[in-house]
């Protein structure tokens, strides 16, 4: 019996020196989970990132922003011509973003048909003009050399008057002359602010139907609110 067990021990002896040794090849857990004893052999590569620096790490979404128009003006307006732009405004819907401004414009030139003599003689001078297409003037009715004239227009420069006058010489004007005469006018010009894109266009279509009109940055200008 002990014989037996002295056999026993030395061949369990053997058995596991020749597994530590590796004649009876690899029995180690490596080769049952490889890729787990892989990631723990080079657990000092492994990086520790922080919420914070996760964070950095997502690219921020561009904000996209409309695009806004802070102010403009358009003017300046005759007082006849003031309700036909306003009607037209009115489609915007600014309220307290549109106002009207009072426009004191002075001109040092105009053109002008001389006096008539009379009435009679400016009327039949108006159907003339009006037959070739000028609308664009006014009879003089106050005394003074003047009088039963007709103006076409005051210009703040001589340039300005004799490239008007040159557009009546080719519709047929042969009469019209300049002078120097400094008159004041009052008009309207109209103020809008934060004009979203949409608003602006169709501020864009507007002021298509008012092409002699200039559309200008709102500025200090000598003009006070009505």
């Amino acid at each position: 019996m002990l014989r037996f067990f002295f056999w026993s021990l030395l061949v369990l002896n053997a058995l596991l020196l020749a597994l530590n040794v590796g004649w009876l090849g690899n029995w180690s857990l490596e080769s049952h989970e490889p890729e787990r004893l892989k990631m723990q052999h080079h657990a000092d590569q492994l990086l520790q990132i922080s919420a914070s620096a996760a964070q950095s790490r997502v690219e921020p979404v561009p904000e996209v922003k409309a695009e806004i128009t802070a102010c403009l003006e358009i003017g300046n307006f005759l007082q006849n011509d003031a309700p036909k732009i306003e009607e037209k405004l009115k489609t915007l819907a600014l309220g307290d973003r549109q106002s009207r401004l009072n426009v004191n414009e002075s001109a040092s030139h105009m053109v002008f048909i001389p006096s008539q003599g009379s009435k009679d003689g400016a009327d039949k001078k108006v159907s003339e003009l009006r037959r070739i297409g000028v609308t664009d003037f006014f009879v003089i009715q106050e005394q003074g050399p003047l009088h039963w004239g007709i103006s076409l227009g005051v210009f703040k420069t001589e340039e300005a008057a004799k490239q008007h006058l040159a557009n009546l010489n080719n519709k047929g004007v042969r009469t019209a002359r300049i002078m120097p005469r400094t008159v004041t006018t009052s008009k309207f010009a109209y103020q809008l602010r934060a004009l979203s894109a949409d608003e602006k266009a169709k501020f864009d279509l507007i002021k298509a139907g008012f092409p002699a009109q200039e559309v200008r940055n709102c500025q200090n200008t000598a003009y006070s609110k009505s």
